[in-house]
């Protein structure tokens, strides 16, 4: 399954988390390409006056080529679906997933820490 869209990101950032019980992290210098909590994920970007961005969400495994790998972690989507966008300027897409729990997410941007585009693998953890 994929998912793309493309979005204004508002204070150079994108987010992916759980919809129903999304815990946001907070950025300790601002200069990380991306930071983590159980539920979200948040994924520095260029700053929102220099265009959208886009964000591709992939479920499975996905080619990476022209981008680099910034983060793995784990995402807990207990709901089954993962919201992905910029809820900063309300572009947020919902995607439902076939195995809701935890999943390994893999986030590679094109550029780290002024990223244009975004790709976001997830695959369940089982």
């Amino acid at each position: 399954m994929d998912r793309q869209l493309r979005v204004t990101p508002l204070n150079a950032q994108v987010a992916i988390f759980s919809p129903g019980a999304p815990e946001f992290p907070e950025w300790e210098t601002g200069d990380e390409p991306a930071v983590a909590t159980a539920t979200a994920i948040l994924i520095a970007t260029r700053d929102d006056l220099a265009g959208e961005v886009t964000l591709r969400v992939h479920t499975g495994t996905a080619p990476v080529d022209g981008f680099t790998e910034i983060l793995k972690t784990t995402l807990l989507l207990a709901d089954g679906v993962v919201a992905f966008g910029s809820f900063l300027s309300g572009q947020i897409e919902r995607m439902p997933l076939d195995i809701a729990g935890v999943h390994r997410a893999t986030a590679s941007v094109d550029v780290p820490g002024e990223a244009s585009r975004v790709l976001v693998t997830l695959t369940p953890a089982s």
